[in-house]
């Protein structure tokens, strides 16, 4: 008979789905794999194992379903598919969880499992509203920043929800909290997003393990100047574990802003230039997504002349790409609004 210390190491090697089967081998196996320890050490593992890209792409017949896949180069599983009613909320991946808006209300869903929940509403329905998922590797901890407010001129509000055992509401006593105006992106146990302040657009850090908020980083005057986050022309990405804004010139011209140090305000800039000689001349560009985790291959999204959607992923020191077919997955010409989360790994999270 094997040590239990063993069997938790064999049952550490196994993918999400095989661990998932062995829950029904006996109470042994299932009391370990449900453990905290356990969840905990299986995810620090996986943070360390090659990430794959979570791909999403808006129905191109209803603009309120979003279809979810992942690429882990150069083959594409399906992992889930997600319905929203409201198609102004754009759902989030971090850490291996999905979070999107569902009949009003947040849905948090795991792709490695197939199980998902709803998150219980804390309060009244509030007509303007904004939120956040954001994961403390400290802790092993998902939590989820919400925004609302019922009058366009009030000050919003924030609640936290934490998502742990029943889950369970918090809300956050700040003055003047500022008001989300971007999408976000959680780095390291960090939510950045963009605020409008009196001064302009800020960008905001809210440390997920401590609650509080960080203070505002100034945008680069070179691409606060020319870009405005709010329309879409620039994007907040993770740039090998680094905050970075990827501003776009033209569609195949991009500034890069990676911020060097949040405390000194300190920015670099790299210039990117994506010429036709990197892609194959079938594909029409709809623009950079961000990159692969811990390099700076670029990802793009493409689409052939079926509308037929691509990944590539440009090196841009080598000045050449590869090409990822997603298995005939198709956009429209007026609707291809594309969202890739460049860090996913999968998940031991029992919801």
């Amino acid at each position: 008979m094997i040590s239990e210390d063993l069997l938790v190491e064999i049952l550490l090697r196994l993918p999400v789905k095989p661990l998932a089967r062995c829950l029904c081998v006996c109470k042994l196996w299932a009391t370990i794999i449900r453990s905290r320890y356990f969840i905990n050490l299986y995810q620090s593992r996986s943070s360390t194992r090659q990430p794959y890209v979570m791909f999403a792409l808006r129905d191109i017949f209803t603009s309120c379903r979003w279809h979810f896949f992942s690429s882990s180069q150069p083959s594409l599983v399906t992992k889930a598919t997600c319905s929203a009613d409201n198609s102004s909320h754009t759902p989030d991946c971090v850490n291996g969880l999905i979070c999107v808006e569902y009949m009003s209300q947040l849905w948090i869903s795991n792709p490695a499992t197939r199980k998902g929940v709803l998150v219980p509403q804390s309060a009244p329905h509030q007509k303007f509203r904004k939120w956040y998922m954001g994961y403390d590797p400290i802790n092993y901890q998902y939590k989820v920043l919400f925004f609302s407010k019922q009058y366009l001129l009030s000050p919003y509000k924030l609640e936290v929800f934490t998502l742990e055992g029943q889950g369970s509401w918090k809300m956050i006593e700040v003055e003047n909290i500022p008001s989300p105006s971007t999408r976000g992106i959680c780095i390291d146990g960090v939510v950045y997003y963009g605020a409008q302040t009196a001064h302009g657009l800020r960008l905001v850090r809210f440390y997920v393990a401590t609650e509080k908020f960080g203070d505002f980083i100034e945008i680069p005057v070179g691409a606060s100047n020319v870009y405005d986050m709010n329309f879409g022309y620039s994007k907040l990405v993770n740039y090998q574990g680094k905050l970075a804004l990827l501003a776009a010139k033209s569609m195949s011209m991009y500034d890069l802003w990676v911020l060097e140090d949040a405390g000194k305000q300190e920015w670099s800039k790299v210039s990117i230039v994506l010429t036709r000689e990197m892609f194959s001349y079938d594909l029409v560009w709809l623009g950079a997504v961000g990159f692969v985790a811990g390099s700076d291959e670029l990802i793009v999204t493409a689409h052939d002349r079926f509308y037929q959607i691509y990944l590539v992923y440009v090196d841009l020191k080598m000045k050449r790409s590869r090409e990822v077919w997603l298995g005939g997955i198709r956009c429209s010409d007026r609707s291809s609004l594309v969202l890739t989360f460049t860090d996913y790994v999968e998940s031991i999270m029992l919801l």
